[in-house]
């Protein structure tokens, strides 16, 4: 009989844990070390309330966990948004049966911000796949997967979302073809061009020298409200840029980051190498404006150039 350790330290997890519960195949959730936030207490919270082992990971060493397991007759484990990379102990427990599950078609974005930079990219369709866990990161062979659309409208969140709920066609395609004894793993390919890589603080930042009109309106959508958020620099402030839409424009000669127009009708528009952007939602301390009242408050007006320097100070 199938018995699972859920490795995870967000709620995000959840429709797997429940599908497992229902199923009678759950036997614990291993948790990440580390210190708590709202996401993990508000996990350990319902977990308790459902009567469910827990079991802590230590970053020292899998000893005591490795025992725990086996008290539990634990066989099958499901790795997803678990911040700590598995040990090879824990693996050689697993026997090959340990699977991680990663929101993007392997092998392409792999890296830690798959979700982000596939926004940031433009694409229209992602995968939530199953794979073995390995020692190299986001490599071992894939099990099954489920496609996801991307709407053009999409933000990270709304993708959050939508992987939160594509969870349970995963894990139970997963269940029945292993108890059918019909999975078969398959190799990823080792053709792949893009990367999911952490994100630094100059990805953050709007360049204006060289982001064209699809780039901006894309790390506006990628960061929307996240921790990612994209940045505006302007007189050495930084500010949220949080939605911003394509604009057609013929004007040549004009640098990029110019403010080419700004009325209550038509918005806060600025030059890009080929185009124009509205900047139409940012974000400051002082609360979220529309591009028009933005710029009344922080005193913008056409012809003056955003920075394209990092800065590090909010207004």
């Amino acid at each position: 009989m199938q018995k699972f350790a859920v490795f995870t330290g967000s709620c995000q997890s959840l429709p797997v844990v429940q599908y497992l519960l229902q199923t009678n195949q759950l036997a614990c959730v291993v948790l990440v070390d580390g210190q708590p936030n709202p996401d993990l207490m508000q996990l350990q919270q319902w977990l308790k309330q459902q009567n469910i082992t827990t079991l802590p990971y230590s970053k020292n060493g899998d000893d005591a966990l490795l025992s725990q397991l086996d008290r539990l007759a634990v066989n099958c484990g499901v790795v997803y948004l678990f911040r700590h990379k598995i040990r090879k102990s824990l693996m050689q427990y697993f026997n090959g049966e340990l699977m991680n599950i990663h929101p993007s078609p392997l092998p392409e974005y792999r890296g830690p911000q798959p979700l982000y930079w596939q926004l940031r990219n433009g694409e229209t369709l992602t995968k939530l796949t199953m794979h073995q866990v390995t020692q190299e990161l986001d490599c071992g062979d894939i099990a099954c997967d489920v496609e996801i659309d991307i709407h053009p409208f999409d933000t990270i969140q709304c993708l959050y979302q939508k992987t939160s709920q594509a969870l349970l066609h995963l894990i139970s395609q997963y269940c029945e073809l292993k108890q059918n004894n019909q999975l078969a793993l398959c190799k990823q390919t080792t053709e792949y061009t893009k990367l999911a890589p952490a994100l630094q603080p100059s990805d953050l930042v709007v360049n204006w020298s060289t982001c064209n009109t699809s780039d901006i309106v894309n790390m506006a959508k990628a960061g929307n409200l996240d921790r990612f958020c994209a940045q505006l620099i302007f007189r050495q402030s930084t500010f949220q840029l949080l939605q911003a839409s394509k604009v057609e424009c013929a004007l040549k000669g004009i640098t990029p980051g110019t403010i080419i127009e700004l009325s209550l009708k038509s918005g806060l528009i600025v030059k890009t190498h080929d185009g124009a952007v509205k900047l139409d939602i940012l974000g400051a301390t002082q609360g979220c404006f529309d591009g028009y009242r933005f710029a009344l408050l922080f005193g913008l007006e056409p012809g003056l150039v955003f920075d394209n320097d990092v800065a590090v100070n909010s207004r």
